[in-house]
Formats: structure tokens, C-alpha cells, sequence
């Protein structure tokens, strides 16, 4: 969804870009680059972050840029609200996504939910919805668009 869908109120909850455990993937975003965790270890790509890698159990790892494509997954379109503070959003439609460097991410998706193929390949958006808050969206694209 664009931005320009996306409305932002004051009762609407916004991620915590200062949190110490994600603030490097917002500040990316806003910078219009994608990162996740890597394991310092076993070089374990991962989203979303944790203190702890789920493959060797290494504590920390360091952040990394991905590639902002993927491939698209799942979709589940939403016509009811579930916090009243996203009424006036509705319908949207929500992706899982493939990484082409491997973790998975959600994220609103642009376009008529019954044109999005599934395992086609999708680029992420970044839509500034707040002061200092980008959110990542997902677009479906053709190979090499």
C-alpha cells in the first residue's frame, strides 16, 4: 500500500524505532535499504531479529543489507479491522515474502489481491508514514524490472 493509502492518525500504532533490538532495520529504512540480522558465527541470515541466533544458538549478530526483491509466498487479504485505529485502511492485503537472500518478512502488498501470483517475484517499497517511520511494502514486479 503507498503511502498515500496509508493513513496516519495519532491513535495509530507505530513501530518503535528506538528499540535497541531493531533500530538498525529502521534506520535503514529510511535510508531505502533493507537489513537483517547475520550470525557472527555460522553467517545465519535472520529475521527477525533476536538476541539469539535460531541456528547455533550464538548470542548477538551483526546487521547486514539484503537485496530488496523476493519472492511472494502467501497472501491474506484483511476486510475487517483488528484495531479499530486501522478502519478507514481496510481492505488491504498482507504478503509473506521469500527474501532472494533468504529470511522471510511480512508486509502490506500494492495491487488487486486476485492479480498477485504467487511465487512470482516481488521489490520492496519504503513508505514514510510518520517522522522517522518507514515501513516496508512489497510491490509485484516482472523479472528484470
Amino acid at each position: 500500500m503507498s503511502s498515500e493509502e496509508y493513513t496516519v492518525s495519532a491513535e495509530k500504532p507505530l513501530p518503535g524505532i528506538a528499540d535497541p533490538l531493531t533500530a538498525p532495520f529502521w534506520a535503514a529504512t529510511a535510508d531505502r535499504k533493507l537489513m537483517v540480522q547475520k550470525c557472527a558465527h555460522c553467517g545465519y541470515l535472520r529475521w527477525p531479529p533476536g538476541p539469539l541466533c535460531p541456528e547455533c544458538q550464538t548470542e548477538g549478530g551483526d546487521w547486514t543489507e539484503v537485496r530488496p526483491t523476493g519472492t511472494l509466498w502467501s497472501i491474506a487479504t484483511y476486510h475487517r479491522a483488528l484495531d479499530p485505529a486501522f478502519t478507514d485502511d481496510v481492505p488491504y492485503t498482507v504478503a509473506l515474502v521469500e527474501l532472494d537472500d533468504g529470511p522471510r518478512m511480512y508486509g502490506r502488498i500494492d495491487g488487486d489481491p486476485a492479480a498477485l501470483v504467487l511465487d512470482g517475484p516481488v521489490l520492496a517499497t519504503f513508505d514514510d508514514v510518520a517522522s522517522g517511520v518507514t515501513l516496508v511494502g512489497w510491490t509485484q514486479h516482472q523479472k528484470g524490472e
